[in-house]
């Protein structure tokens, strides 16, 4: 039976490190502080939810902080820019295209960001299906985002195995009776991709 094999994006085949983006965008440690806030305030919940518009996030934020919009621009800049590639895991997607494995992605993201990687990157075309959490307006680690997915896509979750870097995120995943690979950018976690590709 065809298996599918669903990949996150951030830690996963993106970058996604908080304290990079800080470091890049200034080397005062006081801004970086200040600036952190902006990773645990609810509008970037909202954002990453699809309950928030980037512009009204963004004012939210100015606010927050007591920056002008156009540094909370700037600050938004680069983290877009920081989601650079993770050369294992896209190797290993372009791998299982080319063994025809069935390939999908469910991810958290905010609109803003999705946009911006879907101009950069040009492996998209490689997924059957992309669950992106603003678009759908439904979020990881709650179970509904894998329900519309299963759905959506006809998948069969005894036949599919989700790869992401975030323990909880596998454990919803696995609720919904989808396998799991808590990925670390490392051999260990392809090698368990390959394994259950090989499994009857």
């Amino acid at each position: 039976m065809k298996k599918s094999v669903i990949f996150d994006l951030g830690n996963v085949l993106v970058k996604w490190d908080p304290d990079g983006i800080l470091q890049r965008f200034s080397d005062d440690p006081q801004e970086q502080a200040q600036y952190r806030k902006v990773f645990f305030n609810q509008g970037w919940l909202a954002l990453d939810a699809g309950l928030m518009e980037y512009d009204k996030a963004l004012a939210l934020f100015s606010l927050l902080l007591a920056k002008p919009l156009s540094e909370m621009e700037r600050f938004m800049q680069v983290v877009r820019e920081s989601l650079e590639p993770m050369p294992l895991a896209l190797d290993l997607l372009h791998d299982l295209h080319r063994r025809k494995v069935d390939l999908l992605c469910i991810s958290n993201m905010p609109l803003h960001a999705y946009a911006y990687l879907k101009q950069r990157y040009d492996y998209w075309h490689l997924f059957r299906g992309i669950v992106i959490s603003a678009e759908v307006k439904l979020i990881k680690p709650h179970l509904d985002i894998f329900h519309y997915a299963i759905e959506k896509y006809q998948l069969n979750p005894q036949q599919t195995l989700f790869i992401d870097d975030s323990d909880a995120n596998i454990e919803a995943a696995q609720k919904c009776g989808i396998a799991g690979v808590c990925y670390q950018n490392d051999q260990t976690g392809i090698d368990q991709v390959y394994t259950f590709l090989q499994q009857q």
